[in-house]
């Protein structure tokens, strides 16, 4: 089961907010087009729905190796030096997101404290602004895995024309 989660868990959950998304919309076209009655909370707990899965798809692309890089610089070096880039890749992307963490973590504890709550449908802010904060953590446990990846050589490596790719 501990498997399926690590396999699936960002898959699932975005897989699960698309459906809902597209329901809802297609309520709230059907309300105003057709009964000309427009549902005041779709819009707002689609926007939130949308911010979520926004932020869930980063670790969904780091667990796949689907980030945006920029590899030119790092093909001007020798091989050996490209797999050093490689790991600290990794470590700087878990960095990025452990400070990202922090700073979401004091955001959201603010507006808890705050309790502001949304105009439409009066969630909670907090709930859509820890979409950050479980990204960064997600993210952080992805980079990790990645990075252990890597050194147990479960990551594959090719060389083609003295450029490193990553199978």
């Amino acid at each position: 089961m501990l498997k399926a989660i690590d396999d699936y868990l960002e898959e699932t959950i975005l897989l699960i907010l698309l459906v809902l998304m597209t329901c809802i919309m297609g309520i709230q076209i059907v309300s105003r087009y057709v009964f000309q009655n427009s549902l005041t909370w779709s819009e707002e707990l689609v926007r939130y729905m949308f911010v979520w899965s926004a932020f869930l798809g980063v670790p969904f692309c780091i667990k796949h190796g689907l980030s945006i890089k920029v590899d030119q610089f790092r093909n001007l070096f020798p091989i050996p030096l490209q797999k050093v880039l490689m790991y600290i890749d990794k470590i700087i992307i878990f960095l990025l997101f452990l400070v990202l963490f922090i700073y979401s973590f004091t955001v959201v504890k603010a507006t808890y404290l705050s309790g502001q709550t949304s105009p439409a449908m009066q969630l909670p802010m907090w709930t859509v602004q820890i979409s950050v904060t479980v990204s960064s953590l997600l993210s952080m446990i992805r980079s990790i895995q990645n990075l252990s990846h890597l050194v147990r050589g479960k990551i594959k490596l090719e060389q083609k024309d003295g450029v490193l790719y990553q199978k």
